[in-house]
């Protein structure tokens, strides 16, 4: 006698263990996609003062500092406002990685007569985005659960 094979769906919920709502974890993040490590924080990490992050666009260059980095982007201090959905080519090292990418600019704030930049990178080189992860992860291991 051949065994009947049975699917997934026809097998009975456990037992007061059932969920009749679709659950939907609570993002810690907020609103971000990727955690970020702020500029001290890296610096500590990497034992230098600054970052200096080159922004270039069709008639813009200015170099900024680094605030804040995470897989999916930076934020820099600029001496010059530009413009959200402004298309760049941004530049900097982590320690002795050199991180060159295409990027487009999502959000601006002014602080002290200078700008913060959020910038999110454009198809950034996955050996590039595993290490800002490997950089982000010391990081979160450090601290106590």
């Amino acid at each position: 006698m051949a065994k009947e094979k049975t699917g997934w769906d026809e097998i009975p919920s456990l037992q007061g263990l059932e969920v009749d709502w679709k659950y939907e974890p609570e993002n810690p993040l907020g609103k971000r996609a990727w955690l970020r490590i702020a500029d001290n924080e890296l610096y500590a990490i990497l034992g230098v003062k600054s970052i200096p992050v080159k922004v270039v666009s069709k008639n813009f260059e200015e170099t900024g500092y680094l605030l804040d980095i995470a897989q999916g982007g930076v934020a820099v201090f600029l001496k010059t406002k530009l413009v959200v959905g402004q298309l760049l080519k941004i530049g900097f090292f982590l320690g002795k990685q050199k991180v060159i990418s295409r990027a487009i600019i999502r959000n601006i704030t002014s602080l002290e007569g200078r700008f913060r930049t959020g910038i999110e990178f454009v198809e950034l080189d996955k050996e590039v985005e595993s290490y800002i992860a490997g950089i982000i992860s010391s990081k979160v291991f450090q601290q106590p659960l």
